[in-house]
């Protein structure tokens, strides 16, 4: 292997674990849900938390620290879809990123 070789395969793999971190980075800006005036980061915790709860009302802590009324089914379908499409995204996107680093 030349030297010329070693140092492109460094440069590969740093900008992969560059392009993954910053990918990690927005996925996670993306797994935020507005609702009812708070903002909520959705966590597989938060959902299951959410979707064990006897009651149709309770009050969850969004990011800011405040107590948001919310309504159960109306916020877990919200958070489930959002959580869906954009782990999906992020699966779409992760391949990507392998595929260019075997190249």
């Amino acid at each position: 292997m030349t030297p010329d070789q070693l140092t492109a395969e460094i440069k590969s793999a740093t900008d992969y674990q560059t392009n993954k971190r910053l990918l990690k980075e927005k996925i996670t800006a993306d797994l935020h849900l507005a609702y009812n005036g708070g903002l909520f980061l959705l966590t597989p915790a938060l959902m299951a938390f959410v979707a064990t709860w006897p009651d149709q009302d309770l009050f969850l802590e969004d990011v800011y620290g405040n107590p948001i009324p919310v309504q159960r089914d109306e916020f877990l379908t919200q958070a489930q879809e959002q959580y869906h499409t954009v782990m999906n995204s992020w699966h779409i996107e992760h391949e990507k990123l392998r595929r260019i680093r075997k190249v």
